[in-house]
């Protein structure tokens, strides 16, 4: 049978794509890290800056711009301590550490400053140009901490025709790493002789010398005997002095106090603890610290050899 029934003609598909334009805008990051304006700024100041200890230069570079009207005006700068009326900087403890700053403009000679003053005149620019804050360290200070942090502010102030027009300022913080460094100086042998004998008593010698260092204020001190250690009397544990005939025992200590001749306790398991000097560092002017060694009576009386030795190793750690 045939159907006369007409089905729809298909209409034809049609996609649209739609295009879309897509803009990311970065922010102007030369403007994001400047304070002031287009006549009176600042740029890279403003934050946290690090500088090192051991660096020969410790600098904080940023740039100046001071114009007017077209043409470029002095300027002058003052550094302002968020804490007292000294440049320092701060340890983790609040422990002060004196520095001293100085300002240099577009390669200029650099020039000290003084806290809270404002310094002599600079020739000014239209563009941003570099200057550097040096930072100098009080060489008679002690370096008794890791990390030293300070807080500061600057203002700028612009000139035109010898009179001060504007100002800005701008926060800033600088810190300093330190690089714990310990060092042992002037430690020499132990030599007992037989003049030091005296029947009944221990016998006892001590040598001194100096513990040095920056980026700490304590440290931890241990000794270790080459020939070993060996129980004394009532079980206590000795170092041992080798002879050709039998060993001798004998006890070691150290101590940051250089009043004390007497030695305390073996340190061949434990650790015991100092205090450096509040001194400049690399000045063993003077000794610091002493080891102490002592041989019992029962001990040395019961000898049979001429001669007896023993190596210390004495290991000093930052604490």
């Amino acid at each position: 049978m045939k159907s006369n029934k007409k089905f729809p003609t298909p209409k034809p598909l049609y996609l649209a794509i739609l295009t879309a334009g897509f803009t990311m805008v970065q922010p102007n990051l030369s403007l994001a890290a400047c304070t002031g304006d287009i006549y009176l700024r600042t740029c890279d100041l403003q934050g946290r800056h690090t500088v090192n200890y051991e660096a020969h230069k410790k600098e904080v570079d940023f740039t100046l711009r001071s114009n007017r009207n077209g043409h470029a005006q002095p300027f002058a700068i003052r550094v302002i301590p968020e804490i007292g009326r000294k440049f320092q900087l701060f340890s983790d403890t609040g422990e002060p550490l004196d520095i001293s700053l100085s300002f240099s403009s577009r390669n200029s000679a650099s020039t000290p400053l003084r806290p809270d003053i404002f310094s002599k005149q600079y020739p000014g620019s239209l563009n941003d140009l570099s200057n550097f804050l040096s930072v100098n360290i009080n060489p008679a200070s002690a370096i008794t901490s890791n990390y030293y942090y300070g807080n500061f502010q600057m203002e700028v102030m612009q000139y035109i025709n010898s009179q001060n027009t504007e100002s800005q300022t701008v926060n800033f913080d600088i810190e300093m790493e330190v690089e714990p460094n310990i060092r042992i100086r002037n430690l020499r042998n132990i030599q007992i002789t037989a003049a030091n004998f005296s029947s009944g008593q221990d016998i006892t010698g001590y040598e001194d010398f100096c513990i040095d260092g920056v980026g700490f204020s304590n440290y931890l001190v241990s000794l270790t005997s080459k020939n070993g250690i060996i129980p004394g009397a009532r079980g206590t544990k000795m170092f041992e002095l080798e002879g050709a005939m039998e060993s001798l025992p004998y006890a070691a200590s150290f101590t940051d106090d250089m009043n004390q001749t007497l030695g305390a306790r073996t340190l061949g398991v434990e650790q015991v603890r100092g205090t450096l000097p509040n001194r400049a560092p690399g000045r063993c002017l003077t000794d610091n610290a002493r080891l102490i060694v002592t041989i019992p009576a029962g001990s040395w009386e019961q000898a049979r050899s001429s001669f007896y030795w023993d190596v210390l190793t004495v290991t000093v750690t930052s604490q």
